[in-house]
């Protein structure tokens, strides 16, 4: 009310230099003090009406104060318990997917993610806490509820300056273009149900240690790293695989893609159950607000001996999307026949939105593994329905081998080709659909007659809400 009390005063001081500016005569003089002082005989009016307002309000007054009260009461207990700074947000995905392998339907919601993940279907939430001084201590649980590892991330990040953090605890790996969850929001998200094959298969999963994050040049380049374990539920002693679907070679005995009959195929990528310890470290140049460029390395040693390098972008604008990967890595004792494995991958992602809700989209991965029998860093001989391993020569499962030691000599390679849409229904709800087809160099893939084949299919339909 003062305010507009100082309004109306000003208005009628404005009055009198206009008054004096245009009075030529004595009589129009007159004229105008007289139009004058009626106007002001108004202003004064509505002036009372103004005051006689302010007192009236008292008890609204008192209201607001009451209610500042609350607020401020409200936000102390927050405090005291612990609760201010914390956000919970999360996604589920319900997914059903059919795949010409297995000839089976599947149908999920609370999966983990990993190369033999080939439908979809995630219960994911997540609590996220700032510190209540503002600067920022903050910490990340992440939970995957159904899932054989129901933690995802367990994680802080301690402010050192403004361009500084301390970083430390479990955090999934931060190599690649491409997030763990089929998420709207872009830190998290993947527009895809599946995954790409470097992401599944020639990567890891996880790191448990400390580093430190700086940001840099204004914001526009970023670079973090830690020490420590990874992955150690690979940290396990030499395992051996007893074959099955042996195919005779006439003169020399039986063999598969897993070896002779006398002589089983034994990894050894881990020689004890020691902790492997892992330098991990990722850069990022921001070009401007729709393009970056990445490097990731992965380097680690005392039991499993490994190195990945990746460099991945990113370009977004309009209505256009596109991303791509390249990786190499290596890891001792890893591969098919004993000795080191070694992959290179390629991946690109491009996604177009023909209108604004309805985005189509294209990927295709690569992955050659044809050293020492086949291995890569997450796939080590265990499964036949990813496509790697051995070379399979024919649809009974024989493969190239060596005469002395039953191993086999060629590993094969994969080729993934993604096609899908993503619909977006409304702010926090996608409708997506997928079809994947999955190629083989040899005849990799056991069909469920125990045949093998060189190609796999898979089709998929998800419904996904984010909060």
């Amino acid at each position: 009310m003062r305010f507009q009390k100082k309004l109306c005063v000003i208005a009628i001081a404005s009055l009198f230099p206009v008054a004096s500016a245009l009075a030529q005569t004595s009589a129009d003089t007159r004229k105008e003090i007289d139009a004058l002082k009626a106007q002001l005989k108004v202003l004064q009016e509505k002036l009372e009406a103004l005051s006689a307002a302010t007192g009236d309000a008292s008890p609204l007054s008192q209201q607001v104060n009451r209610l500042e009260q609350k607020m401020d009461l409200a936000e102390n207990v927050a405090e005291a318990s612990g609760f201010s700074g914390m956000k919970i947000n999360g996604v589920i995905e319900a997914a059903l997917s059919y795949n010409d392998i297995g000839r089976s339907h599947e149908v999920n919601a609370t999966s983990g993610y990993a190369g033999t993940n080939d439908y979809g279907g995630f219960g994911m939430v997540q609590i996220t806490k700032e510190s209540q001084d503002g600067e920022g201590v903050d910490w990340t649980l992440r939970l995957l509820p159904g899932a054989a590892s129901i933690v995802h991330e367990a994680s802080l990040s301690v402010p050192i300056s403004k361009t500084q953090r301390l970083i430390a605890g479990y955090m999934p790996d931060f190599q690649g273009y491409e997030y763990s969850f089929p998420h709207s929001t872009p830190s998290l998200g993947n527009q895809l149900i599946t995954h790409n094959a470097l992401f599944d298969l020639a990567g890891a999963t996880a790191y448990t240690g400390a580093g430190m994050a700086y940001t840099l040049a204004g914001g526009s380049v970023a670079f973090k790293w830690m020490l420590g374990n990874v992955d150690g539920g690979y940290d396990s002693a030499s395992s051996t695989y007893s074959p099955t679907n042996y195919t005779e070679v006439e003169g020399v005995g039986t063999f598969n893609q897993y070896g002779s009959e006398t002589n089983p195929l034994v990894l050894f990528a881990a020689g004890s159950s020691v902790k492997s310890v892992a330098l991990a470290y990722r850069g990022d140049w921001y070009v401007n607000d729709s393009t970056y460029v990445g490097l990731s390395g992965l380097h680690g040693s005392v039991n499993r001996n490994f190195s990945i390098i990746a460099v991945d972008g990113g370009y977004a604008r309009g209505d256009w999307q596109i991303n791509g990967q390249m990786t190499v890595g290596q890891q001792a004792r890893a591969a098919a026949n004993g000795g080191d494995a070694r992959w290179t991958g390629v991946s690109g992602f491009v996604g177009y939105r023909i209108v604004p809700r309805l985005q189509l989209m294209a990927r295709a991965d690569f992955i050659e593994n044809r050293s020492n029998g086949g291995g890569t860093y997450a796939y080590n001989g265990g499964s036949n329905a990813i496509g790697l391993g051995p070379e399979g020569l024919d649809s009974s499962g024989a493969i190239a081998y060596d005469a002395n030691t039953g191993y086999a000599t060629t590993g094969a390679n994969l080729t993934r080709l993604t096609l899908g849409t993503n619909y977006q229904v409304n702010a926090n709800t996608q409708w997506k659909t997928e079809y994947r087809l999955d190629q083989s160099s040899g005849y990799n893939f056991l069909l469920d007659d125990g045949t093998f084949s060189k190609t796999k299919s898979i089709w998929g339909t998800s419904l996904v809400l984010s909060f």
